[in-house]
C-alpha cells in the first residue's frame, strides 16, 4: 500500500514541477493573452478547423486538397506574423514537447514490466 501512496505523492510532486515550470507558465501567459483579443482567438480557431479537416481527409484516406493545404499554410503564416500568436504557437509547442516527452519517459517505465 505504501508504493500505491507513494505513487500518488510522485503523481503530485509532478503534477507541482510541470505548473511551475517556465514552460507551463509561458504557455498559461502566452494563452491569456490570446484570449484577450477574441480576432486573435478567432484566426487560432480557423486554422484549427482547417487542420481537422485536412487530418480527418488524410485518416479516411481521402485525397487532401492541395489548394485546402496551401490555404492552410498561407493562414498559418499570417497568423505568425502577428506576434502575440507567434508566441502562443511557439509557447504551445513548447509545452506539448514536454509533456510528449514526460508521457513517453512513463510509458517506457511502465512497458518494461509487461516485457
Amino acid at each position: 500500500m505504501a508504493d500505491v501512496i507513494n505513487s500518488y505523492d510522485k503523481a503530485h510532486e509532478l503534477a507541482r514541477a510541470i505548473t511551475n515550470s517556465a514552460v507551463y507558465n509561458r504557455y498559461v501567459n502566452a494563452k491569456s493573452a490570446i484570449e484577450k483579443n477574441p480576432e486573435y482567438q478567432e484566426m487560432i480557431i480557423n486554422i484549427r478547423n482547417q487542420q481537422m479537416e485536412l487530418n480527418r481527409a488524410q485518416i479516411l484516406g481521402q485525397e487532401v486538397d492541395s489548394d485546402s493545404a496551401l490555404e492552410l499554410s498561407q493562414m498559418f503564416a499570417k497568423a505568425n506574423q502577428i506576434e502575440v500568436i507567434a508566441e502562443f504557437f511557439n509557447a504551445e509547442g513548447s509545452f506539448i514537447q514536454m509533456f510528449n516527452d514526460l508521457m513517453e519517459i512513463i510509458q517506457k517505465a511502465v512497458e518494461i514490466g509487461f516485457k
